[in-house]
């Protein structure tokens, strides 16, 4: 049992160790737990949380925590109680499983089979294309919006109503409530809700269909078919892939199949046409701007002509140079060329007229040199020499040889030297000229460059107006190129989704799912019954078993009667002629349990109970029985002068008795029979008019003195704690106080009252004892206390 949350959490503050909750509270002061009737003694744990304090250093306290072995336990208890509940609510668990199973098989009857057909659709990239770029296509990232979207296009109610007309389901029944024959259980379940009646009767704010057009009906019709339609529906994106999967349930498994192709059918036939439609607006777009365009490039290219006539600009070629130009350009290269041959001339010039003045030889300069005439004189000249030097060395310096040879190399020098001169001549002339040549030049040139000064303005103009025909021939000519394309492109277009698998004919269907529908009421019927269950065991207010009875009380069990069905014997020949019967047994454990804790001898023992028919009067006499048989002299005494019942189970007369000692009207020693059941004594209640002022503390306590000298045991049975005050006083003076519970029956208030009202007298109760315990029962439910075990040992209680 679990210990009542203020106490626990006390004795967790102080020691710092957990605390296990199936531990039983010793006897002694209590902590009650709110409305379980069941306490601790808290003085006990008090203590030994202080000399845990004493004893367990700082750092050990931190540390201790409850033996593994003891959590076991706790555990395995338990577990033992969850089962002997479960156990005795088998009944109730299996009724709860009938009451949810059989409405389930009979609903799974009667609904209809639905089946389900699956395709799987591919979305791919788009190719995007770009009218105004060169590229043709430019590809298209795909992501999970883009998946997504295309998901919810198929579920679109545009694509509903074209599958609907297509298959023409419009006329089909399951689809059109109106053609359909209302289903037995669809009428019955109908009349049996509530919330149908109470909408019935409610105001509502719909516009009555004779209000409405015929158009507007239409309308309604098909947007409830479409709603029908998509009720069946499923479209979900496959994690993690462009494959979209699209299921349909219908209740024909063929129409399902058929529904779901049509479905993916359409989907790709809408985005091929999405396409085409795409295709043949950017080309009527481009028709309409290519025609702007056109007539742009014409009155351009007429405004560069018209300029160009109106200012005398003529183009050569291609390259698009004026004549001017062209001549400009002529003529600086001539000019150049000119001023570069006038130089090198005038260079020569130089360098001859300074040989000149430095009376050096002509005759080295360059021209001299390279002159073929000269060079032939030169070679001539050379063999002269070579002849009149060989005729020196024969002939003399007069020899006529030697002069003509002299006058030949002579006539060759001047020869020479007349060649120098003309060379030197031809420099002078050939400078002169070159240097005419390049002032003719630049007077040509300056001439050009006056005429081009006045044609500059026209010519930027020209330029200006040809720039803006290039530009929109160019542009043209673009959007003439992209429109030839996507004319060929509008012939060739395909779409960005294909079927990568049809929906096959379904062979079973995918609603219900009887086996698993069925496991899943009976285990929801299964937890709903244990839930019960439990729930009924705590609210449960009565006792029994031992535990609970020391759970609640925090006294022994000191016996449990059973409860006697047949009652072929009377108790007394059942105690007296049957002592190995069950009942004899547990008064006789009764008995031993009272001489074991009979550290004193206690003479007078009193039975009570919390409310009347708990068979304390019973017990009393059993009890008696059984100590008479073991001593001598032994007193029964019925205390109940309220209900006396006693007397009856004696057989003796019943009218007077105790009441009128008490009075004073007859002595104790007339009233007591003798010889009841062998040795046993009995004094009846006897009856009184004035009952509430009968019983006091003097005089009853006189009396159990006066028989405590001739009896050695004086059993009392007394009346109900709660039903009248007389028993208080009785418990004060006894020696043992026995608390009855009757099994399966006294409510736990009354039994926590009654000890309560015991205890606050200081009446010593001794222990409880459980009566009228159906050994039956009590062994099925499997308690654990040891009045299970009656029923297995019955070979030790037979004759």
């Amino acid at each position: 049992m679990l210990l009542p949350q203020n106490c626990s959490w006390r004795v967790r503050q102080l020691t710092g160790a957990r605390i296990p909750s199936w531990r039983r509270p010793p006897t002694g002061r209590r902590c009650s737990s709110s409305g379980s009737g069941r306490s601790f003694d808290g003085n006990l744990v008090w203590s030994s949380v202080v000399s845990l304090l004493n004893l367990v250093r700082p750092s050990e306290r931190e540390a201790a925590t409850v033996p593994d072995a003891d959590f076991q336990e706790a555990f395995r208890k338990s577990v033992r109680w969850a089962w002997r509940v479960l156990w005795r609510g088998k009944f109730l668990i299996l009724a709860v499983l009938m009451a949810a199973l059989v409405p389930s098989v009979l609903y799974l009857q009667q609904i209809p089979p639905r089946y389900t057909a699956e395709a799987r659709i591919m979305i791919e990239a788009a190719q995007v294309r770009n009218a105004l770029s060169e590229n043709m296509f430019m590809p298209e990232w795909i992501g999970d919006v883009t998946v997504q979207t295309e998901a919810d296009l198929i579920s679109s109610r545009m694509l509903a109503r074209r599958v609907i007309d297509k298959l023409g389901l419009a006329n089909d029944p399951e689809f059109n409530s109106k053609l359909r024959t209302p289903r037995p259980l669809d009428t019955f379940m109908a009349a049996l809700n509530p919330l149908s009646w109470l909408v019935s009767t409610l105001p509502t704010n719909e516009v009555e269909p004779s209000t409405l057009s015929e158009s507007a009906r239409a309308d309604i019709e098909q947007a409830a078919l479409v709603q029908t339609f998509l009720g069946g529906l499923q479209v979900a994106p496959q994690r993690r892939t462009l494959i979209i999967s699209v299921r349909y349930t219908s209740e024909n498994r063929e129409k399902a199949a058929l529904i779901t192709n049509t479905i993916a059918q359409l989907y790709v036939l809408d985005r091929l046409e999405a396409g085409f439609e795409d295709t043949r607006r950017v080309a009527t777009w481009l028709g309409e701007r290519l025609e702007a365009l056109r007539r742009d490039v014409v009155s351009a290219e007429g405004a560069v002509e018209e300029y160009r006539a109106q200012n005398g600009l003529r183009r050569k070629g291609e390259q698009q140079a004026t004549v001017t130009d062209q001549r400009l350009s002529e003529l600086n290269s001539r000019l150049m060329i000119a001023r570069a041959d006038l130089a090198q001339k005038r260079a020569r010039l130089e360098q001859a007229r300074q040989l000149m003045r430095s009376r050096g030889s002509v005759e080295a300069f360059s021209d001299v040199l390279q002159s073929p005439l000269i060079q032939r004189l030169r070679e001539q000249e050379a063999t002269t020499q070579r002849e009149m030097s060989d005729a020196l060395k024969v002939y003399a310096d007069r020899h006529p040889r030697i002069l003509g040879l002299r006058a030949e190399l002579n006539e060759i020098r001047s020869k020479i030297g007349h060649e120098v001169d003309k060379i030197a001549t031809s420099l002078t002339a050939d400078a002169e000229a070159a240097a005419a040549g390049v002032r003719a030049l630049e007077s040509d040139l300056n001439g050009l460059q006056r005429q081009s000064d006045v044609a500059g303005e026209a010519e930027v103009r020209l330029r200006e107006l040809e720039r803006q025909a290039d530009a929109s021939r160019s542009l043209y000519e673009s959007f003439l190129a992209r429109f030839k394309r996507e004319d060929q492109q509008e012939r060739m277009q395909r779409a960005n989704a294909r079927i990568v698998s049809q929906a096959d004919i379904p062979t079973s269907p995918s609603y219900p799912r009887k086996l698993s529908l069925l496991m899943a009421v009976s285990m929801l019927a299964l937890m709903g019954g244990a839930m019960l269950v439990f729930l009924l065991d705590r609210l449960d207010n009565a006792l029994r078993s031992a535990d609970e009875t020391e759970d609640l009380t925090s006294l022994p069990t000191l016996a449990m009667i059973p409860y006697r069905r047949g009652r072929d014997l009377s108790p007394m020949k059942e105690i007296l002629e049957r002592p190995r019967s069950v009942l004899a047994d547990a008064v006789r454990s009764l008995r031993t349990s009272l001489e074991i804790a009979d550290g004193e001898h206690s003479p007078v023992i009193m039975i009570t109970s919390s409310i009347p028919k708990e068979g304390k009067t019973f017990l009393s006499f059993c009890l008696g029985l059984i100590y008479s048989k073991m001593e001598g002299r032994v007193l029964l005494i019925d205390a109940d002068v309220y209900r006396p019942r006693l007397h009856t189970l004696t057989g003796t007369d019943g009218e007077r008795g105790l009441a009128q000692v008490l009075r004073g009207e007859a002595k104790v020693e007339d009233l007591i029979q003798h010889g009841i059941a062998g040795t046993l004594d009995f004094l009846p209640a006897g009856r009184s008019p004035d009952l509430p002022e009968l019983i006091k503390g003097a005089a009853i306590e006189e009396l159990l003195k006066g028989l405590l000298t001739r009896y050695d045991r004086i059993i009392i049975d007394s009346p109900p704690v709660l039903a009248v005050a007389d028993t208080r006083v009785l418990a004060r003076l006894a020696d043992r106080v026995i608390y009855l519970v009757r099994w399966n029956f006294t409510p736990r208030d009354a039994v926590r009252n009654g000890i309560k009202l015991l205890n606050g007298t200081g009446a010593p109760v001794h222990g409880v004892v459980l009566s009228q315990v159906d050994q039956r029962k009590h062994a099925r439910y499997g308690y654990g206390d040891y009045g299970q075990y009656y029923g297995r040992y019955r070979d030790y209680y037979a004759e």
